[in-house]
């Protein structure tokens, strides 16, 4: 692959055939946004409004098209690792609400058993989920090694690894790189460029927010430039690298700016931020917004479907949480088992 920078466009109306973006891929991709936020909404609920759930979280408020955009790239085999804001990531590999609610209460009906909780959240080998870290950019180097197994086995497959734009500042990162260019492996390299490195603007930061896409030049590799707002420019731009990837030609870069709508944590108010910031975002830029404004305008959503989808959502993960509560933690004996 070419070493350039690709600003991926959203596609219009005529292309979706060409993408393999049928009504009901477009209405999923809606559906997976709605019930990240609606569950989000849910565990702020827990954390602060009930005291229920305890410990650090991170939610994806503002980040919901890129999982959107991702989840029917993805095939059968293709290993997704995360970070420590990772909740949306889970959704969208589609590992059951129940088993996400029951994980945060440290119960033994988890996905991990409740043993990992909200930071390694998206781990279910079954669902290609493989691995979460609340290390910054720690994932980057492990995924590089998960990607090389796909291209040595010839299987077809591609790992993705999601990581925040803080984590170009990590030595880490940088190992990976190296090593993702040398070995010429099928890597998504996803960066969600949130705007904060935790309780810092990325341009205070870095000094220019493009830096970001300056930081993968060094290392010969494509780099494309998508809306992070949008599922669907996320989507055409993994598409048009799919063959090569999948060749086991790559890595390729990816970088969705975003914006993230809450603090750093459950527990951080997001003083920070200038005021009338976050209200501005959430009013012109909110993804779900955008995106079922636009499907509405295409004629494939109206705005009551788009209501019986909220409300769907909701039921959903209220039922979740209810089925979810019933559970227990590991006895000390148990604990046993998996040290």
């Amino acid at each position: 692959m070419k070493i350039n920078v690709f600003h991926i466009s959203t596609p219009v109306i005529s292309e979706y055939n060409k993408l393999g973006l049928d009504k009901s891929k477009l209405l999923d991709m809606l559906e997976t946004m709605i019930l990240i936020r609606t569950f989000e909404e849910k565990v702020e609920e827990l954390y602060l409004r009930e005291g229920v759930l305890m410990g650090p979280a991170h939610l994806y408020f503002g980040s919901e098209a890129i999982a959107a955009g991702v989840k029917h790239f993805l095939r059968k085999g293709d290993l997704v690792l995360s970070h420590h804001r990772g909740h949306g990531h889970a959704i969208m590999l589609g590992i059951e609400l129940t088993k996400l609610f029951a994980e945060l209460l440290g119960f033994k009906e988890g996905n991990l058993r409740g043993l990992g909780g909200s930071m390694h959240l998206p781990v279910d080998i079954s669902k290609g989920g493989l691995y979460a870290s609340a290390i910054v950019g720690s994932q980057v180097p492990i995924a590089v090694g998960v990607a090389f197994y796909h291209k040595y086995r010839r299987t077809g497959n591609v790992t993705i690894v999601f990581f925040g734009d803080g984590a170009t500042n990590t030595g880490a990162f940088a190992e990976g790189l190296v090593m993702a260019s040398f070995l010429r492996v099928p890597l998504i390299l996803m960066c969600e460029d949130n705007k904060y490195a935790e309780f810092t603007r990325t341009s205070d930061l870095f000094g220019d927010e493009d830096v970001i896409i300056q930081r993968f030049l060094g290392y010969n590799v494509p780099i494309l430039v998508v809306d992070g707002n949008d599922p669907l420019s996320v989507y055409k731009g993994l598409k048009i690298y799919e063959d090569e990837l999948r060749s086991g030609e790559g890595p390729l870069a990816v970088v969705a700016s975003t914006y993230r709508l809450k603090g750093h944590g459950v527990y951080d108010k997001a003083l920070y931020k200038p005021l009338g910031e976050v209200e501005l975002y959430g009013k012109l830029k909110d993804p779900i917004m955008m995106f079922a404004n636009r499907l509405i305008i295409e004629g494939i959503l109206t705005h009551d479907e788009f209501k019986v989808i909220f409300e769907k959502a909701k039921q959903a993960v209220e039922k979740a949480f209810e089925e979810a509560r019933k559970g227990s933690p590991l006895t000390i004996e148990e604990l046993y088992n998996y040290v």
